[in-house]
């Protein structure tokens, strides 16, 4: 009989942001190690558990199926109703959370816990959202077979906190840039949609630990009034709730184009900018960076560890708390042709230490070893 991996794939119900990129991509990954025979698919076999009603994700698959089952959606499905049809084989959970009921059983459960975002920045959370997480997220790290993380700097912050979790913990670095864009196609327009140049990138929430008030009050100091700003993200915050007072003169220079699920339309964006500025306070294993260097597009960043370790020597960096550096860096970028050249270089060399694929085969090995 072949071993039995199920995995959780509520992800499929939920719009695309760093977390469900990285269940797709995981996903997809699998699909392609089994096709190539890296995973024998006579010995292991890979299910798809998803609630009944409520996908919005095809993936296409070859040899990983997708089954909808159950009546309830969200964690309500996920803790009453994915321990009955996963009991059989092994429960990966990639998404920060698992069913109680299989992480306290003899089942096998390896999960990704992503951040502890929650706990330093809780005004970006409701209630009922923290209240979760401060429950699942600990037993998953005390319960789980195995527990995966997206950087050493993450790893570090969560034995910080929970150091019993020691012991099953592991990292792998998230991937870069979708399988789907293929480096030559970096010059080609694939989006006829008019945008402002030139334009900054942000990629993000609007939440305080995104910080996109850094690159409003930036963009203010330069006092170009030819440049702008694109937004992509989740816009569901207040503009004063997410820490942003954007100036009346700045208003017709700020572009939101809220959560962008078509990965090809975010690549244009990347593509066409001059820049991505990403000023986080906090970041586990940041995609956008990483996306962004791949497309040739140059990158400045938060001074932060995970920052550090995802961007190397690829991008420049600033305090998050001093929009002041933010925007002389901005201007560097603008005015300085040989720094843009060598930092579209240095990005698309360090763009391809990240490959989903990669992510994929370490954390099969860790799943196969459980």
């Amino acid at each position: 009989m072949p071993n039995k991996i199920y995995i959780n794939a509520r992800f499929l119900t939920q719009s695309i942001t760093g977390v469900q990129q990285y269940a797709l991509e995981i996903v997809r990954n699998f699909d392609l190690l089994l096709d190539r025979g890296e995973i024998d698919p006579n010995v292991y076999t890979f299910t798809m558990l998803a609630p009944s009603k409520g996908v919005i994700h095809d993936l296409g698959l070859k040899h990983i199926s997708l089954r909808q089952v159950g009546r309830l959606t969200g964690h309500a499905w996920e803790q009453a109703e994915l321990p009955f049809y996963s009991g059989d084989g092994l429960l990966f959970c990639p998404g920060n959370t698992a069913p109680v009921i299989s992480l306290t059983s003899s089942q096998k459960t390896v999960t990704t816990v992503h951040s502890l975002a929650y706990l330093y920045f809780p005004e970006s959370y409701s209630l009922p959202f923290k209240a979760f997480y401060n429950i699942i997220v600990p037993l998953v790290l005390k319960k789980a077979d195995a527990a995966i993380t997206v950087s050493q700097a993450e790893k570090e912050l969560i034995l910080k906190r929970y150091p019993f979790a020691a012991k099953r913990l592991h990292v792998v670095q998230n991937g870069g840039i979708t399988g789907s864009y293929k480096e030559e196609d970096r010059n080609t327009c694939l989006y006829s949609t008019k945008l402002p140049s030139p334009f900054l990138l942000f990629v993000g929430s609007l939440s305080r630990g995104k910080n996109l008030g850094a690159v409003i009050k930036a963009l203010s100091l330069l006092e170009d009034e030819n440049l702008h700003l694109v937004v992509v993200g989740a816009t569901g915050k207040t503009f004063a709730e997410a820490g942003m007072d954007i100036p009346d003169h700045l208003l017709d220079r700020i572009h939101f184009r809220g959560q962008i699920n078509d990965p090809q339309e975010l690549l244009h964006l990347y593509k066409t900018a001059a820049c991505l500025v990403f000023p986080s306070y906090y970041e586990s294993s940041g995609l956008p960076p990483v996306e962004a260097m791949a497309c040739g597009c140059p990158v400045i960043v938060s001074d932060i560890p995970a920052l550090r370790e995802r961007c190397g020597d690829a991008a420049l960096y600033c305090s998050p708390d001093r929009p002041g550096d933010f925007a002389e860096r901005i201007k560097q970028v603008l005015t300085n042709k040989l720094l843009r050249e060598r930092l579209k270089e240095k990005g698309l060399q360090r763009s391809r230490i990240f490959t989903w694929e990669k992510t994929a085969r370490e954390t099969w090995n860790i799943i196969k070893n459980i």
